[in-house]
Formats: structure tokens, sequence, C-alpha cells
């Protein structure tokens, strides 16, 4: 079996506790990835940005931007995306970050887990891959993601579907799941995606 050590929620808390949850991401909360500090950046609504994707189809490097840094519109997107569907918004945003990721002055993992949880929300099994994908893009990722957001409609409904795929992405994200549920990690999966909280990473 093979587990990252960002899985784990004694993992998780005690990066938190030490400040320093991961020495590639951390120092992204600071400067972002455009080198902007919070405070130079002035609070996005979503429901513009959302009305701007769909007049260009594209998600700009403004909306990566205050991602990166705006607490308050990282928290805007979980509540709009609770109540509200645009899953073709979000697969762009996470291909988006998924690409970034691999330049040398990358995204944080934070953003995208974000971007991971939002598309969970919209409840497509077939999504589950595009999660491992942005999982999987480094080792850092590897282990700081969580695997809880891949199965995220159900853990004995991902497995079914990972088993009728054949790529080797599905075999190994199969294996990495159904390992993880012989270990109980998805014992408290609901509230991984409980709507009474925001998500750690947010």
């Amino acid at each position: 079996m093979f587990f990252g050590a960002g899985d784990r929620p004694e993992t998780r808390e005690k990066r938190k506790q030490d400040g320093n949850d991961d020495n590639t991401f951390g120092q992204w909360r600071v400067t972002g990835y455009f080198g902007a500090t919070q405070q130079s950046i002035n609070h996005m609504d979503i429901k513009t940005t959302i009305q701007i994707f769909q007049t260009d189809g594209i998600v700009g490097d403004e909306v990566i931007t205050a991602i990166e840094n705006d607490h308050d519109f990282r928290a805007d997107l979980v509540t709009y995306f609770r109540h509200n569907k645009n899953r073709q918004f979000v697969i762009i945003l996470l291909d988006k970050l998924i690409q970034m990721r691999k330049q040398p002055d990358g995204v944080s993992g934070d953003s995208i887990m974000l971007a991971c949880y939002l598309l969970g929300l919209h409840n497509e099994l077939e999504d589950s891959l595009k999660i491992w994908e942005a999982k999987t893009v480094d080792f850092d990722t590897y282990c700081y993601i969580d695997i809880q957001l891949v199965p995220f409609a159900g853990v004995d409904e991902t497995i079914d579907f990972l088993k009728t795929q054949t790529s080797k992405e599905a075999v190994e994200a199969l294996e990495y799941v159904t390992a993880c549920k012989d270990s109980g990690d998805f014992e408290n999966l609901n509230e991984h995606f409980s709507h009474d909280t925001m998500p750690w990473f947010v």
C-alpha cells in the first residue's frame, strides 16, 4: 500500500500548527503566483467572474491571482458552487492550475485542492480521474492533496467506476483508493464535503 503523508488528518494538523504546511506550498500564501501581496489585490466578485467566463470562455490570470491570495474570494467560490453549477468553468480552472503547477513558479497546493473540491461538488463520477490527475502532478501534490477529494461521489461508486476504466491512471487511482478504503481513510468522508464548514484549505 502507498499513502502520501499529507493525506493523514494528524499530519495536516501538524503542518498547520507548525505554520508550514509544505515547503513547496507555504511560500505562496504570502506572495502568490504573480508576486502580489494580499493587500494589493482588489476583492473579486464571483458572479462577475462567472459572467466574464460565460462571455469569453476563459479563466483569466486575475482569477488565479485572486485564488492564490484572497481568502474571501476562495470562500466565495465555495459558497457559490455549493448552490450553483458550472462544471465547465471549474474544469478549465483546474486544467489551468495543473498546467501552471508544472511551471517553475507553480501555484499552491491549496489552490489546486480548492479547484478539486469545487469540481467534486458537481458530483460527476468521471471527474474523479481529473482530480487524481491533479493529485499526481508532482511528488509534492501527490503527498499534499487530500485523497478524500477523489471519491467525492462515494467510495464504492468511485471504485466501481474506476474498475470500468482501462487507462494507467485509472488503474493507479483504483489501487490507491481501494487501499485507502481498507485502511479506513474514508470513514469521515461526509464531513469532508459537509456544507456546515469551510474546507481547511480555503
